[in-house]
């Protein structure tokens, strides 16, 4: 496994097309931006594949669902310090 990027990139997509997708149409667009195989790592634990990113990302009151069924940011939403200097797992 040697495409892993921190999930703030997921976030990043997000915010850069806000409410423009549905969750089938994130995890295209994710695919179409890092590749099928990418996963993702967090701060806070394992890399999981792409299709568990937006159900992370909900969990962890990064973004919602609005009634129409788009993925946009959470109102709240915190990015927390230092994902920029995230290291994948060797």
């Amino acid at each position: 496994m040697n495409n892993i990027k921190h999930i703030h990139e997921v976030i990043f997509l997000v915010e850069k097309n806000n409410g423009h997708w549905t969750p089938e149409e994130l995890v295209e667009a994710i695919g179409n931006t890092w590749g099928a195989d990418v996963h993702f790592g967090a701060c806070s634990g394992n890399a999981f594949p792409k299709e568990n990113a937006l159900n992370f990302l909900i969990s962890r009151q990064k973004v919602v669902l609005t009634e129409e069924g788009k993925v946009v940011l959470h109102p709240s939403m915190k990015i927390c310090d230092g994902h920029a200097t995230f290291q994948a797992p060797r």
